[in-house]
């Protein structure tokens, strides 16, 4: 597993009180984990802390309105994608 993936798990188990075997990338968050919009605007925030990223306004309302980010794969991904910016 990668190193995104691994700290996306901790940051669930540590913050949120997931339990890792919960966590997979396929993982759902709104269907699996069951996320409001305010927990994920908090997970969004802990994922700009921990990897040193910005996620723009528009971003963010594109994750909780329009349901861009769905799975644990997708936030590695858009991670992934920022990071490399």
């Amino acid at each position: 597993m990668n190193r995104i993936f691994n700290e996306i798990r901790t940051i669930l188990h540590d913050k949120f009180s997931f339990h890792y075997d919960q966590i997979q990338a396929e993982t759902e968050f709104e269907l699996e984990l069951g996320t409001d919009s305010r927990e994920m605007l908090e997970l969004l925030s802990e994922f700009e802390q921990a990897f040193e990223i910005q996620i723009s306004q528009d971003d963010i309302d594109k994750i909780i309105k329009e349901g861009k980010i769905l799975t644990i794969q997708d936030v590695v991904d858009y991670i992934k994608e920022k990071k490399s910016l």
